[in-house]
């Protein structure tokens, strides 16, 4: 069969090993299966949202496409998996930097490189979207009164 590992029924086995792996990591946390004072278990939702993954995976083992290649995968090579840890520790250090410099002034740096990564372009736009974004993002949060982290400009708002 030709690169196995790219079609749909390896994209359910990775689906099913990874939603699999979330479930019992889920599962053995404390805090799961707290009861809240609505009955119902925290960790609830969570659980769900895994199972249904874990569906969704099962269904793509066995479904009649199975062993066809998507077309956005087509030209993938074993080099790119790479790709998405390389995009986790973006997040990772997006996360770190709103603790230190805050939202307002770590989430465009991040949006702008990610946007500059995946192709977006003009570079123009690229970089006044990574601007907007986050201030009207934070301005929507403000107003619903959720507090982002401010960071650095903590005496500004």
């Amino acid at each position: 069969m030709r690169r196995w590992w790219l079609t749909n029924q390896a994209i359910g086995l990775y689906v099913l090993l990874l939603a699999g792996g979330l479930f019992v990591y889920l599962w053995a946390q404390p805090w799961t299966h707290r009861v809240m004072r609505d009955g119902f278990l925290l960790g609830l939702m969570p659980l769900i949202g895994v199972g249904f993954m874990l569906l969704c995976g099962l269904g793509m083992l066995f479904d009649p496409l199975r062993r066809e290649v998507p077309e956005t995968l087509a030209d993938a090579r074993l080099g790119d998996v790479w790709l998405p840890p390389m995009m986790l520790v973006g997040v990772g250090l997006c996360f770190w930097a709103m603790s230190w410099l805050g939202f307002v002034l770590a989430a465009p740096v991040f949006l702008l490189a990610f946007m500059l990564w995946f192709g977006f372009r003009p570079v123009r736009l690229a970089v006044i979207l990574s601007v907007a974004v986050p201030v009207v993002v934070f301005a929507f949060f403000t107003a619903l009164g959720v507090r982002l982290p401010r960071g650095v400009l903590v005496g500004m708002f």
